[in-house]
């Protein structure tokens, strides 16, 4: 074999090899982009309710710092809360009847893969009428001018039967706002009833563009009352004489003034536009979905749940 040929032969396995292990590192960088999580869940009795505490670290048991965990039921969502130095809390203060256990749901961030924990839910019982207040997601993530629809259930307890108002508060008053379809629930049996919470977004509005007026047709609008006027003068004077004179002039003066701040207003509009909205700024909220119910009209009940909202 040829020096020549040696050559060739060596450097071409040699590209091959660095393609294959270049491909490697690759896949193995975008394996990493995300970092392994692990999710812990503590559960604290409280009343009828309960405290959950989720502990998220990553396998070296540095916190995460972004993200949000969904705490999940049979039934539904209690609520999610954000991660802050890898721990989210949530308190819950009732919990409804028949649920065995809760799963922490961490939905995972920028930097950290998702993870999950499962622990058995603690809480008293009560024979007195009362109603469980659900929701699925209780995490969402939108873009500005974007919306999401949510379901809120309310499930009956103990015979339950009278009509609960659904609210919410926490969002920009200005910029987001809950609409509920329908915000009055009524079970009428002991199966759940639900209503959908569409959480809208404003997005950003743009400026009007600033037009420029030509000096011309500043001047046709000044010209053109008084090139009428002048016509109406000559056609009227043999009939009305001085008298009716002084009044058409009077008119005309009218006229033009009337003119001039038509063109003041349409060029101080032009120039000078509403400004932009620049819609709801991006962040993470916290928002309260609460239900109100008055029992047998002699006493008020109300629960209520955190939803989470990133805006991107």
């Amino acid at each position: 074999m040829s020096l020549r040929l040696l050559r060739h032969v060596i450097g071409s396995r040699a590209a091959k090899a660095t393609g294959f292990f270049l491909a490697v590192w690759m896949v193995a960088a975008a394996a990493g982009a995300q970092v392994a999580t692990r999710t812990h869940l503590s559960v604290a009795a409280v009343g009828q309710g309960a405290t959950f505490t989720a502990k998220v670290a990553d396998v070296a048991g540095n916190p995460a710092t972004d993200g949000a965990v969904s705490f999940e039921t049979a039934k539904g969502s209690l609520g999610s809360a954000f991660v802050e130095d890898g721990v989210a809390t949530l308190t819950v203060e009732k919990l409804p009847q028949g649920t065995g256990s809760v799963t922490a749901s961490y939905s995972g961030g920028m930097s950290y893969a998702a993870s999950a924990s499962t622990a058995a839910a603690t809480g008293s019982t009560t024979s007195l009428p009362d109603f469980a207040l659900t929701a699925s997601p209780t995490s969402v993530s939108l873009s500005p001018g974007d919306f999401a629809n949510i379901t809120v259930t309310v499930t009956p307890e103990n015979g339950f039967n009278d009509m609960v108002t659904l609210s919410c508060s926490g969002l920009p008053p200005t910029t987001a706002k809950c609409v509920f379809s329908p915000t009055t629930l009524t079970p009428l049996t002991t199966a759940a009833v639900t209503s959908t919470l569409q959480l809208q977004t404003q997005g950003p509005s743009g400026t009007s563009a600033k037009v420029e007026s030509s000096p011309s047709t500043v001047a046709f609008a000044l010209v053109l009352p008084g090139v009428l006027t002048l016509v109406g003068l000559g056609a009227l004077r043999r009939r009305l004489g001085i008298a009716g004179l002084r009044v058409l002039g009077l008119v005309a003066l009218l006229g033009a003034g009337l003119s001039l701040g038509a063109c003041s207003s349409r060029y101080g509009y032009l120039h000078h536009p509403p400004s932009g909205n620049p819609g709801i700024a991006a962040g993470t909220y916290t928002i309260t979905l609460s239900g109100y119910a008055s029992i047998n009209g002699t006493s008020v009940t109300g629960h209520s749940l955190n939803l989470t909202m990133t805006v991107k």
